[in-house]
């Protein structure tokens, strides 16, 4: 039995290949250390660059007589549109800092309030003490157990009044 191969066009390909490739490197590279090839890349180049700016100027010139946007208009409208951006966040962020600066002048308005409204109760339950004490200075000395609870009532009554009219100012 013999171990022949079917034919491997990829194997004979790899094969031409490997022993080919290092010669033609070696030609390559020679050929490019050449000055004459630096002198063709320079020519190829600059032709490269003259094409594409022909390519340039007649698409331009397409584009505009077609009344269509160029490159250059697309670009400066996105430069707007960022310019725009950013000029919308400042606002934004301008009128966020003023509407916090709002928010914060009127808890200090309704914190000086509560405190006026306090201290207006404060002061009324001050009188009702004085004139439960003057009161009591000018009355005939009785029980301690008749004044406290007398002290108590007039309190009692002091508070509530005070209540009415905290209710009634909230409204």
């Amino acid at each position: 039995m013999t171990n022949k191969m079917p034919f491997d066009p990829f194997a004979m390909w790899k094969d031409m290949y490997d022993k080919t490739e290092s010669h033609w490197s070696k030609v390559v590279d020679e050929s490019m250390r050449k000055e004459d090839f630096s002198e063709w890349m320079g020519q190829f180049l600059t032709m490269y660059l003259q094409y594409q700016n022909m390519i340039k100027q007649s698409t331009e010139n397409y584009l505009e007589q077609a009344n269509m946007p160029s490159r250059a208009d697309i670009s400066n409208l996105a430069s707007l549109i960022v310019n725009l951006e950013a000029k919308v966040d400042d606002l934004e962020e301008m009128i966020e800092e003023d509407l916090s600066h709002q928010i914060n002048n009127l808890n200090v308005t309704r914190e000086v309030n509560r405190l006026k409204t306090d201290v207006k109760n404060l002061d009324k339950k001050l009188d009702a003490v004085i004139d439960l004490l003057k009161e009591h200075m000018t009355r005939e000395p009785i029980s301690p157990e008749a004044t406290e609870a007398a002290i108590a009532k007039e309190a009692a009554t002091a508070e509530i009044a005070v209540a009415k009219e905290v209710v009634q100012e909230e409204k």
